[in-house]
């Protein structure tokens, strides 16, 4: 017995051996070479082989999974050709896109063995029996998306027992078969978003144990029956948005225990009713036709964190419309953008008093207390940190009313109908973020940003207001250089971008030491210029009266001391014999001028 085990084990290792050297394990630049080899002369080769970026795992790097084949831009033909002129090679993928593939033949894939097979946007309509059956136990990922595909024969991926990811999103399927995807039980992700699916037969996803997420997004499907979704036990991610559903019997959801999103916006619900999902986190319930939240009952859901009501015709909050979410401790965001949003009651966020993010952007509110009891409607918030209040027709911001938001971070008031800011209005707010631009500003109180930190905050956007200006007494302009790069306008901000010089302002802003100096400076110089002008005043005393000494004026000081013969600037000439008798005769002149006194008074002209 144990020489016969011996030789089954012989048997079996030989067996084995051959099979694997049957295989052709080729490096990338053999395969290109078979290529070319199969190419007729002059034309380019359908296919290349490329290497992989990425270790193969070691229990497969016997196969060549380190290289993968694309092919594009051919026609069925050549590519049949191409990969059938290979060996049952091994590869990590096969990438067939923006070819001529109408028709798969059945031996299509019968030398090639990859583990992903993508055939996109190549007109593929129509798969042949047999098609997968070589490839099928090793191939994992199946990419079929964007071809023409209408519909799909029962068993034909019969042999995909090891696939996990099938995508056939963006096709023409029209129906599905009931059986087409039992034999796929490893199958975790099923993607037929983009198709023109109107109806899904009940039990068609029954033997999918396995699937984790189902994208059935814009196809044309009007009803959910009880059975549709029959099997889909561990389905984590279902997405239906897009779709022209009106009809829902809730209770095909009801065994989805670990359906962690659910996406069924974009269709023309009118009514809801979701409970009892233990695990489910995000609910979009965006873009239908509910008119009021008295029509949505959303009750047990514990592991809720993120729930849409974008774009309904919501048009008022009652006190009890988030009555069934006080289990939802985990909520943390509310989007209601985009309704016709008019009221909202003052207790209304109580049973979700912890969430921390809140949007209401382009609704109808025009103030941010209730209309019945003018309590504001965001006091419950207290851990709210971003608020989104974009294209409303709020017109005033009074005291109080968001002053309970003490952890708020980001503040959207843009695009409103704001006139007037009570002084107190972010007071205790710890902003980091506040846009106030596109409203109706045109002045703010001094001290209304006091209790922001300029150095928390990171965008402040005041632009696109009226502003009003007035030198001497505007102080905004100063606010926003103090706050520096967090002063980020998308707009203008008009008169708030041109202050008054700066030396108009310097005085506002001394410090007290510089003014009490400055006091004392002029003081000082009064009393200098006093002292000045008492020493003076007593210099003067003591010469007073002032009796000035006559100057006594002689004959000689208006004699004229220059000749009218004398010619200027060019003296006339005197003869020589005339200057040497005057010279020699000096007393004489002395004694005519004594005697004869002959006074000459200098010419007027």
């Amino acid at each position: 017995m144990k020489k016969l085990s011996r030789i089954t084990a012989a048997l079996i290792f030989l067996f084995t051996f051959n099979s694997i050297s049957a295989l052709d394990l080729l490096s990338c630049e053999e395969i290109d070479q078979v290529f070319t080899n199969s190419t007729n002369t002059g034309e380019v080769p359908a296919c290349n082989c490329y290497h992989e970026h990425i270790t193969a795992p070691k229990e497969e790097t016997l196969e060549n999974d380190h290289i993968w084949i694309g092919c594009t831009g051919q026609n069925l033909p050549v590519v049949f050709r191409t990969l059938n002129s290979l060996n049952e090679t091994f590869l990590s993928r096969l990438i067939i896109w923006n070819s001529l593939v109408n028709i798969l033949p059945s031996d299509m894939f019968a030398k090639v063995r990859p583990r992903e097979l993508s055939i996109e946007s190549s007109m593929l309509a129509v798969f042949r029996n047999g098609v997968f059956d070589k490839i099928g136990r090793r191939l994992k990922v199946l990419n079929l998306r964007e071809n023409i595909i209408k519909s799909i024969e029962p068993f034909v991926f019969k042999e995909l027992t090891g696939l996990e990811t099938l995508d056939l999103s963006k096709n023409k399927i029209i129906g599905l078969s009931k059986y087409v995807f039992t034999p796929l039980k490893e199958l975790n992700t099923l993607l037929l978003d983009g198709n023109q699916l109107t109806s899904i037969e009940d039990g068609t996803f029954e033997g999918l144990s396995n699937l984790k997420t189902l994208n059935l997004a814009n196809n044309k499907l009007t009803t959910i029956t009880r059975d549709t979704f029959k099997g889909l036990s561990n389905l984590e991610t279902l997405n239906l948005v897009g779709n022209n559903i009106n009809s829902i019997d809730w209770a095909a959801f009801s065994h989805m225990k670990r359906l962690r999103i659910l996406n069924i916006g974009g269709n023309q619900i009118k009514e809801v009713n979701i409970r009892g999902f233990e695990n489910l986190q995000q609910l979009f319930i965006n873009n239908n036709a509910l008119d009021s939240l008295q029509k949505v009952s959303l009750r047990d859901l514990p592991s809720l964190t993120y729930l849409s009501f974008d774009r309904n015709n919501i048009k008022k909050i009652g006190q009890d419309d988030f009555s069934g979410l006080g289990q939802s401790i985990r909520l943390m965001s509310i989007s209601l953008a985009e309704n016709q949003i008019d009221d909202i009651d003052g207790r209304a966020f109580d049973p979700v008093h912890q969430i921390i993010a809140l949007s209401l952007q382009n609704n109808l509110l025009k103030t941010l207390k209730s209309s019945t009891d003018q309590t504001p409607f965001l006091r419950p918030l207290k851990k709210l940190k971003s608020l989104y209040l974009t294209g409303n027709r709020i017109s005033l911001i009074g005291d109080g009313d968001l002053t309970a938001l003490i952890d708020l971070k980001e503040l959207s008031l843009d695009q409103n109908k704001i006139e007037t800011i009570d002084k107190n209005a972010f007071r205790s707010l710890k902003l980091k973020k506040l846009f106030l631009n596109e409203n109706a500003l045109y002045y703010l109180n001094t001290g209304t940003f006091d209790d922001l930190n300029p150095d928390e905050l990171e965008v402040v956007d005041l632009s696109g207001n009226n502003w009003e200006c007035v030198c001497g007494k505007e102080w905004i302009g100063i606010w926003l250089k103090k706050i520096g790069s967090a002063n980020s306008p998308l707009g203008s901000l008009g008169c708030l971008e041109s202050i008054c010089p700066e030396d108009e302002y310097k005085n506002q802003y001394h410090p007290l030491w510089i003014t009490a100096f400055a006091i004392c400076l002029t003081g000082f110089s009064i009393i200098t210029l006093f002292a000045i002008m008492y020493l003076l005043f007593q210099e003067g005393r003591r010469h007073w009266p002032f009796n000035p000494i006559a100057i006594r004026q002689i004959g000689s000081d208006k004699e004229k001391l220059i000749s009218n013969s004398m010619t200027f600037p060019n003296p006339a000439t005197i003869s020589d014999a005339n200057l040497v008798s005057r010279l020699s005769n000096p007393a004489r002149k002395r004694q005519d001028s004594t005697n004869e006194k002959k006074k000459v008074r200098f010419s007027e002209s």
